[in-house]
């Protein structure tokens, strides 16, 4: 007997709230079943259980968003603020539908509890070098004229979300960082700066745009653009190289694509530097240094 292994499932799901969409799941979500049961036992079998008794069923969702704003708004009140005076209030006229949808289009398995309350056991991580996430739990809970606590849908009949980045064209993408790094240098592109890698028997900088990365998970496409500088003065090249190295990491920062305009870079950070190294330039012994940045966007 072999398992079909288009029937695993795997990736992100949309939550969507009292009809509002959230956001994504990240890394790992839970949904829990916990119920609780009566014991019904007899003396003459000395205590032993017979039968369990359903008594209570408590159902809980828990999971990871990366929107942290849309989430927090229904933890706050209507003045963003948490106080004291929600100590004592009936939370059950608070809930709303919450809807589980997988994003992946092969999972037709979605999840709908018809009254959820947010039950404040959040978390929000401001990380360094990712997307701010933030952690809830929800609560189904009874509502009158409304037994229902959990029900599975057809996804494709609800309202699927899709993961979707914008396409930058590789060439003109590697010329606006170039322009952009030329500006922070006070250098002039193909004079001493220059797209694509430094041409041979040139002492000056180049810019070449190396990697690109994208993952399911997050919302942010990455690349990599590796920032080199060669001449045959070794404290030139430290210089120049610390001298970019020093204004990185930056946020928010804006760079003009072609055809795009301008364009809002998440964060520009420094994943490794290297301040020099001996090389050859047609022969010639020079001293080479390298930035590698990533950029989010």
């Amino acid at each position: 007997m072999s398992l079909e292994t288009q029937n695993f499932k795997i990736g992100p799901c949309s939550i969507r709230y009292k009809g509002e969409l959230l956001g994504i799941t990240n890394n790992s979500s839970s949904l829990s079943f916990n119920f609780g049961y009566y014991d019904v036992t007899c003396n003459k079998t000395h205590d032993q259980v017979l039968e369990k008794r359903l008594t209570g069923m408590e159902i809980s969702f828990k999971t990871e968003i990366l929107q942290v704003d849309k989430g927090l708004d229904f933890i706050f009140d209507g003045n963003n603020t948490l106080t004291l005076d929600e100590l004592g209030k009936r939370m059950s006229h608070e809930g709303g539908e919450l809807l589980i949808v997988p994003i992946n289009p092969n999972d037709k398995t979605a999840y709908r509890l018809p009254n959820a309350i947010v039950v404040n056991n959040s978390n929000c991580n401001f990380n360094t070098h990712e997307e701010y996430a933030l952690k809830l739990e929800f609560e189904a809970n009874y509502n009158d004229g409304e037994e229902i606590l959990i029900q599975r849908l057809d996804a494709d009949t609800c309202q699927r979300a899709s993961l979707q980045h914008d396409s930058i064209d590789a060439e003109k993408f590697e010329r606006a960082m170039t322009a952009y790094i030329a500006a922070k240098l006070n250098m002039t592109v193909d004079t001493d700066i220059f797209r694509g890698g430094i041409p041979t028997n040139v002492d000056g900088c180049g810019v070449e745009l190396v990697a690109y990365e994208e993952d399911d998970l997050v919302s942010s496409a990455r690349y990599f653009i590796n920032f080199s500088c060669i001449d045959v003065s070794r404290n030139k090249i430290m210089e120049n190289i610390k001298s970019l190295a020093d204004k990185f990491p930056a946020y928010g920062e804006t760079i003009v694509i072609e055809d795009l305009g301008n364009t809002i870079c998440q964060a520009i950070t420094k994943v490794s530097v290297e301040f020099s190294k001996e090389t050859t330039d047609n022969g010639k012994i020079k001293s080479l240094g390298e930035l590698l940045l990533k950029i989010s966007i």
